[in-house]
């Protein structure tokens, strides 16, 4: 048996419930840990944080987007995948243990690239 549409709507009024209730008005979500989501989810947030730095790296005109126009970050269940960030190691794949691992060497890089510039 199929699930409708009405079952999905009615599943995003709880989740929407229970992260009120959790907020109590304020940003309680610092860091990736923090985000009441599902591992996937979390992934998927991840990579578009990715997105969202790959744009302001090219608005600031430190990258210039060429050649790597195509997702920034990739996230699987035991490995993650970048042609623009290196996550530190310099490579394309990279292995991690945490969710918050790709978080924080995410916005290292990003942060040195942007100070590398202010530099010159």
């Amino acid at each position: 048996m199929a699930i409708g549409r009405k079952h999905y709507l009615e599943c995003f009024k709880i989740i929407d419930k229970e992260i009120s209730e959790h907020r109590r008005g304020t940003n309680a979500y610092k860091t990736i840990d923090d985000l009441p989501l599902s591992e996937l989810q979390k992934r998927c947030v991840l990579e578009w944080l990715a997105w969202k730095a790959w744009d302001i790296l090219i608005e600031l005109g430190i990258e210039d987007g060429y050649g790597k126009s195509y997702d920034p970050l990739v996230i699987e269940a035991d490995k993650c995948h970048s042609y623009i960030f290196d996550l530190g190691d310099g490579g394309r794949h990279h292995d991690y243990e945490t969710l918050r691992e790709i978080e924080e060497k995410l916005m290292k890089e990003v942060v040195e690239e942007i100070k590398e510039v202010n530099e010159e």
